[in-house]
């Protein structure tokens, strides 16, 4: 179930958002059928090792880069505050303004450490896939980092746990006990 770290898109911290997209494409495009496209980039430290992750949320969230590091304001929308009130603050904030694509032409020069969700989210190699789904469950992430006495070996994607799961709801018989 794990994705090898080596088959997965990677990028040096100090690279912008741009060449972190250049490197996501090109890891697509070595892809089989039966995987589902990653949905993230491994941001490497200067040791190698894996010290963030660069999402869709991340790379979208680069085009207001005055939000970036404004986690406070994804919290108030997960505790459930109204939307007028949290666009209120982003205004107080301030925002880009202008175009989408201009807006894409500064994330482009965004770097990857300021853009990036730090790695915390990871489980052991010797974990369950159903301890792992528990996980992302839980902490609600859309993949789970492997280690393996304190490395970072590989990726649990969300997508294919599911796919997992799916597979064996579809297999039992709903009238069978455990």
């Amino acid at each position: 179930m794990m994705l090898a770290l080596s088959e997965y898109a990677t990028i040096n911290s100090g690279c912008t958002v741009r060449e972190a997209l250049l490197a996501l494409n090109k890891a697509q495009l070595g892809l089989t059928y039966d995987r589902h496209h990653h949905r993230a980039i491994l941001v490497l430290g200067a040791d190698g090792d894996v010290v963030g992750k660069l999402t869709h949320w991340a790379i979208l969230r680069s085009l207001e880069p005055e939000l970036l590091g404004q986690d406070d304001l994804a919290s108030l929308a997960q505790a459930g505050l109204d939307d007028t009130f949290i666009d209120t603050l982003k205004r107080r904030i301030g925002r880009v303004s202008g175009s989408l694509a201009g807006m894409c032409r500064a994330a482009a020069r965004v770097r990857v450490e300021q853009a990036m969700v730090p790695a915390g989210e990871s489980i052991l190699d010797e974990a369950t896939l159903t301890e792992a789904i528990r996980r992302m469950v839980i902490l609600h992430c859309q993949s789970l980092i492997v280690r393996r006495a304190g490395a970072v070996v590989g990726i649990i994607r969300l997508s294919d746990a599911f796919e997992e799961a799916a597979d064996l709801i579809r297999a039992s018989d709903p009238g069978q006990s455990d």
